[in-house]
């Protein structure tokens, strides 16, 4: 899949400030680096860590959009670019599953409860029904009550409740996970 111009737009935040919605590039490197290695202990429990740079460097190097589409948010902060949150959508090319992509997001601690989630996420569905795709899935980890009602604000009903499901290098254990999923 190429690079699609539909997929950049400009959203507004709860408190005024624009966003920009654009397809991930080599040149993010640093920006996503950034993002990833200042985020909190709190918002790192909720994300399947570890984000090391060597992660990092492996998605820029790879990018492939007919395998995962990297949605970045990029707002100015004092005078330069930052991004403060990434989607993705994982598509699947087995006959099987091609009919769905898997979602994944995080959103920076300090653009956190401006709508930001809400925003990415309604994009990435819009993204998925405008490709044909006919569901878009996810796990979210038990607990995360914020993100679930993100997630049910934007059409996604629990599917089912996966018992340690994965293991958490932050919180040393192993945890519970909801699928869920909607569909187009």
């Amino acid at each position: 899949m190429s690079f699609n111009s539909r997929w950049i737009k400009k959203v507004k935040l709860k408190d005024g400030r624009m966003i920009l919605l654009r397809p991930e590039v080599a040149s993010d490197l640093e920006m996503l680096w950034e993002m990833y290695s200042t985020l909190s202990e709190e918002s790192l429990r909720f994300l399947p860590a570890p984000f090391t740079r060597d992660l990092v460097e492996g998605w820029v190097r790879n990018l492939n959009f007919d395998y995962v589409l990297p949605i970045l948010a990029i707002c100015e902060v004092d005078g330069k670019e930052r991004i403060v949150g990434a989607a993705t959508l994982q598509f699947f090319h087995d006959n099987v599953n091609k009919h769905k992509a898997e979602f994944g997001i995080a959103i920076h601690d300090d653009f956190q409860n401006l709508g930001l989630g809400t925003l990415l996420t309604l994009d990435m569905v819009e993204i998925a029904r405008r490709k044909g795709l006919k569901k878009v899935c996810l796990n979210v980890v038990l607990g995360n009550n914020r993100a679930m009602k993100v997630y049910e604000r934007c059409g996604f009903k629990v599917e089912g409740l996966m018992l340690m499901n994965h293991f958490n290098v932050h919180t040393n254990a192993y945890g519970n996970d909801y699928s869920m999923a909607i569909l187009l």
